[in-house]
């Protein structure tokens, strides 16, 4: 859903009628990306999608509520599937939905959507924040566990809740390369995320101003003509990010989540002259991780890079970075199943 949250709130800002699909049950299929939807408006191509061997178009016109879809063998294979098996897809119109949504998710953040029905009619449909889905547990149990295993996910609850559940998925931004760049994007892949790697400062920068706070940046380049116009559109404010670069003004917020620095002190002494002399603020400045990682007294690339982002890891969840075992209390405060606090 968060591929098509900015063109289906193009849509509704511009007052169209609005109908999204969502594979909420399989049965058979092997595997399938539970963060994907589909939808559609009069007159105008469907985006998204919804699952292999699922046309959108025999969608249209469907619902609202729980469609059921049935692709063959023959039709996987053709598809690229292993197998053949069933879908539950729920048809919504957009209009069904809590207004606030499709701006949550083009922020990219956690969103657990509860859509409640009853038989082909939808009820009710609720948006659950981090903070607040534990409220969704009232009336079923099984909605907090499923939004605090901390990833992308749905479920069908006795055919009458559909669960959609939404975590961004982090990408990480590598400015240089070399064999850190390599162990970094390694790390990266075993947790799921995006990776970037390059040592362009154009290419760089042109990243950076689609990130949110979900996201990391990790400086490797030591030289200023990179390093210094990367950290400074990293820091920039979402609307400031372009200009940023092109005049050396910068503002005091910023989207990244993570921004770190790889360097001696003296190097990174050098990186907040620089960044200071171009306007950007003290507040500003205090984002940057540098050096970068957590004190695990890393000497190897390897190393390095599970400093960094065990450090990555710590700024998102909020966490302390020390040894669980000097930890008071239980080693999960809120319960193991309980919603990751990130971000």
């Amino acid at each position: 859903m968060y591929g098509i949250a900015a063109q289906v709130a193009s849509w509704l800002d511009d007052g169209r009628e609005v109908t999204m699909a969502q594979v909420v049950a399989t049965r058979g299929f092997s595997s399938r990306d539970p963060a994907a939807a589909a939808a559609w408006t009069p007159g105008l191509p469907p985006i998204g999608a919804v699952l292999e061997g699922i046309d959108i178009a025999t969608l249209v016109g469907r619902g609202p509520g729980l469609v059921e879809l049935t692709i063959s063998d023959a039709e996987a294979v053709q598809a690229g599937l292993a197998c053949g098996g069933a879908a539950s897809v729920l048809v919504t119109p957009a209009s069904a939905l809590p207004t606030d949504l499709w701006g949550r998710l083009v922020d990219r953040d956690p969103v657990c959507l509860v859509t409640e029905l009853d038989g082909a009619a939808i009820t009710r449909a609720t948006a659950y924040a981090p903070d607040t889905v534990r409220s969704a547990g009232e009336t079923h149990g099984e909605i907090p566990r499923l939004f605090g295993r901390g990833i992308s996910t749905t479920a069908l609850l006795d055919d009458t809740v559909a669960v959609v559940a939404l975590w961004p998925v982090p990408t990480l931004v590598v400015v240089g390369d070399g064999l850190i760049a390599d162990a970094l994007v390694a790390a990266g892949d075993l947790l799921g995320w995006t990776s970037l790697v390059t040592p362009d400062v154009t290419d760089a920068v042109a990243a950076i101003d689609g990130l949110h706070r979900s996201d990391a940046v990790v400086v490797l380049s030591h030289s200023r003509d990179v390093d210094g116009p990367v950290l400074s559109a990293a820091l920039a404010t979402p609307s400031a990010t372009s200009s940023a670069v092109a005049d050396g003004t910068e503002g005091s917020g910023g989207s990244v989540g993570y921004v770190g620095a790889l360097g001696s002190r003296h190097t990174q002494a050098a990186r907040r002259e620089w960044l200071t002399e171009r306007g950007v603020p003290d507040a500003a400045l205090a984002r940057i991780h540098g050096p970068a990682g957590l004190d695990l007294d890393a000497h190897t690339p390897g190393e390095i890079a599970v400093s960094i982002v065990a450090e990555i890891l710590a700024e998102r969840g909020h966490g302390s970075g020390r040894a669980l075992r000097d930890r008071p209390g239980p080693v999960h405060t809120d319960g193991v199943q309980a919603p990751p606090p990130r971000y």
